[in-house]
């Protein structure tokens, strides 16, 4: 399989709040797999990220870290990848999940269908969405739900559940079951005394009231509400289930929580055998993770696949939810993801030569002829060219070629060098991390490549740079005619 690693950007219409965090902006990675000129993609989400180790760092890092196993693996048996990988991966749930689910979905698309008919399951039958009203002011969420009327269900974020202010108001609009979710951030003393009121508001759920650690009180909640209580960051893996089952009344599975779609279809299938009731969730993600997350719908008792419609930027087409939450899958094999180049959700992505030429030419040779920026090495076998995008838009390119350099590097081995030429980004967008997220981006692809490491004639100005993204100098500095003073740079894999 060739593996391939985007970044993406994602915003939602309202900025989402939880009695947790406010979150603005969504990092991910979409993880690419492809075999036999057949895709299949996954994504992992820098979300939480020090209860799940899932900064964009730390994803690029730990997917650069499997390259050597994902260079011997195929789709033809996923649980068996899975069980590899999750031996190298077991405190990177995320980017576990993200290879788990384009496998899966490769695997699917190979065969020519749906992947829950490739996962031996039933087909998806009526599914609808509970929609996720973030916390605000009581103003703000009640104009949250009035955008969206008609839902069958709606998932309240609260963060006091003594303060019935909220419910009381949404109430007003319209008759639909509230599900409340207290993201840890409730107390045992503030929910117990509400319990009968929230039931008369027609609260059918209660979501992750405490934080992870208080079992007491979950158990003791569980003795006294008249209104089922579900898990979510209770339960991250099956080493989580039989606490949660004395716990909890149910079960939130999200894929990209629980290591991908193998580890999810055990957690579904064991809550059924122990009377458990069941929620298929996801995390901030785009369209390309929700899609393959749907397939497991039969599965659930309750579905919480919003997050494709809250976005206000996406990466391409797949699931999608109508008026009322009813839940459509793609008529298309795999998980049905289409990706849509021109979706303003990417952040850095392949594209072609032709793409990087022109900031190529305003950056690097203002002033020359536009034919110095089609280097000849374009054209090459594994020559592969990026850029960082804003809104749809190219700010920043580099390229990458197959090609071991004039200087001994250290652990560099005969054919594993790759160079990276062409860096450049627009002075607009310098400071704002795009420079970094594309050079980032960039290594974790050579490392998939096969690469021991990444070279290039970095111009003295820009060194700093470099240096700071781990880069090291080797040689003296030297005069490139007509550009001027340049080092040797190199950065290695290991």
């Amino acid at each position: 399989m060739r593996v391939t690693a985007h970044e993406i950007s994602l915003t939602q219409r309202h900025v989402w709040r939880s009695a947790r965090e406010a979150i603005p902006v969504q990092r991910a990675l979409v993880v690419e797999v492809e075999q036999d000129g057949v895709t299949g993609f996954g994504e992992a989400s820098a979300f939480m990220t020090a209860h799940y180790n899932s900064g964009v760092d730390q994803l690029h890092a730990d997917l650069r870290r499997i390259a050597p196993l994902l260079a011997d693996l195929g789709p033809d048996d996923p649980f068996a990848v899975w069980r590899r990988l999750f031996a190298a991966l077991p405190e990177s749930p995320f980017v576990l999940a993200a290879v788990d689910t384009a496998v899966h979905d490769l695997r699917a698309r190979l065969l020519g269908v749906p992947l829950w008919r490739a996962l031996a399951l039933d087909s998806p039958q009526e599914l609808r969405s509970s929609f996720s009203i973030g916390l605000d002011e009581t103003e703000m969420m009640v104009h949250k739900l009035c955008e969206r009327p008609g839902w069958a269900a709606y998932k309240v974020k609260l963060a006091d559940p003594g303060d019935l202010t909220v419910l009381e108001e949404l109430r007003r609009h319209t008759s639909a079951p509230f599900y409340v979710d207290g993201n840890c951030g409730w107390t045992l003393s503030r929910l117990l005394p509400v319990l009968p009121a929230l039931q008369d508001l027609g609260v059918q759920l209660i979501e992750q009231p405490f934080p992870r650690s208080a079992w007491w009180d979950t158990r003791t909640l569980k003795q006294h509400s008249p209104i089922p209580v579900i898990a979510d960051e209770s339960i991250t893996s099956m080493q989580d289930f039989a606490a949660c089952a004395e716990a909890f009344d149910g079960i939130n599975v999200k894929p990209m929580k629980a290591g991908g779609i193998t580890p999810s279809l055990v957690l579904l299938r064991r809550a059924r055998e122990h009377g458990l009731l069941t929620m298929l969730g996801c995390m901030p993600e785009s369209v390309a993770g929700v899609s393959a997350t749907a397939h497991l719908g039969g599965l659930a008792d309750y579905l919480d696949v919003d997050a494709v419609d809250l976005l206000a930027v996406n990466t391409g087409f797949g699931v999608s939810l109508d008026g009322s939450g009813r839940v459509s899958l793609p008529d298309r094999p795999g998980s049905g993801y289409l990706p849509d180049p021109t979706a303003h959700g990417w952040r850095v992505r392949p594209v072609s030569a032709e793409v990087v030429r022109p900031v190529r030419h305003r950056v690097l040779r203002p002033g020359q002829p536009v034919t110095t920026c089609a280097y000849p090495e374009d054209s090459a076998s594994g020559a592969r060219h990026f850029a960082a995008l804003d809104a749809g838009r190219v700010v920043g390119v580099a390229s990458l070629y197959d090609e071991d350099p004039e200087y001994t590097v250290p652990g560099l081995a005969a054919g594993r060098g790759r160079r990276l030429r062409g860096m450049a980004t627009l002075e607009e967008v310098r400071g704002t991390g795009a420079g970094s997220a594309l050079l980032r981006t960039v290594r974790t692809n050579a490392v998939l490549s096969g690469a021991d490491a990444l070279w290039c004639n970095a111009r003295t100005t820009a060194a700093g740079f470099y240096l700071a993204q781990g880069f090291r100098v080797l040689g003296p500095e030297y005069d490139i005619p007509g550009i001027g003073p340049h080092v040797f740079m190199y950065w290695s894999a290991s």
